[in-house]
């Protein structure tokens, strides 16, 4: 779990969980454990070291059952192969895939369960269109590719587009004397696309902070990747 989808999304975590049932695994939720991101982020790095001590101890204990261990939100996954391995070392960092990275090696099954008829919705005929999370398409870029993968397996087409930073940037964007400037990276390239007729309501986003930015801004409501999958199936 993070502190993000599970306190502010939860219906995202319960639509994860519910296609990945119908997809035929058996997800179990880890108790949530403080990932300690946002104390990074700020400078608290001594807080930061004890928070990655604790809760990596408790994940690698969870990893001795040989369960894969995902995660949905992109920043605070990928915290556990960066930060935690610069604070802890290689060893001691807990191994959590992108939950993407993790299904784009299930293709056997997710093939399985593609829908037998076309599914009839115009995002769905014409093709959804990723806006990816700024430290999944830096950090972990070869994953943007393993969400084409998920949905050509499902039966459903995933072009990426070309974005800059939506401007939240983490907890950046919420405080009060970065508004302005928060804002006015959206304008840069995130507005357009939001508000472009071509992509009307076939835009997905994979982070927290961009689907709360758009909201913010635009007053738009963009689901994540797994939520469409979930209503195609």
């Amino acid at each position: 779990q993070d502190a993000f989808t599970s306190y502010f999304e939860t219906q995202l975590v319960e639509d994860t969980l519910s296609l990945l049932i119908k997809l035929g695994f058996t997800p179990l939720v880890a108790p949530f454990k403080p990932n300690g991101k946002p104390l990074h982020v700020h400078g608290f790095l001594q807080q930061f070291k004890r928070t990655a001590k604790d809760t990596s101890k408790n994940l690698r204990t969870l990893a001795q059952h040989n369960i894969p261990m995902v995660g949905i939100e992109p920043s605070m996954t990928l915290a556990y192969r960066s930060e935690y391995r610069t604070v802890l070392g290689a060893a001691e960092a807990p191994s959590v895939w992108l939950i993407q990275e993790w299904l784009a090696e299930q293709t056997a099954m997710l093939k399985s369960h593609k829908p037998h008829t076309q599914v009839n919705t115009e995002a769905a005929s014409a093709g959804y269109h990723l806006l990816a999370h700024c430290t999944e398409s830096t950090n972990a870029a070869a994953s943007i590719g393993d969400w084409k993968t998920v949905f050509s397996a499902l039966g459903q087409s995933l072009n990426t587009l070309d974005v800059g930073c939506c401007g939240m940037a983490g907890t950046y964007g919420h405080e009060t004397d970065n508004v302005d400037t928060s804002k006015k990276i959206y304008q840069l390239s995130w507005s357009e696309v939001v508000n472009g007729a071509h992509y009307k309501d076939s835009l997905v986003a994979t982070g927290y902070s961009c689907r709360s930015q758009v909201k913010r801004i635009d007053g738009r409501e963009i689901p994540h990747p797994l939520q469409v999958l979930l209503k195609n199936l």
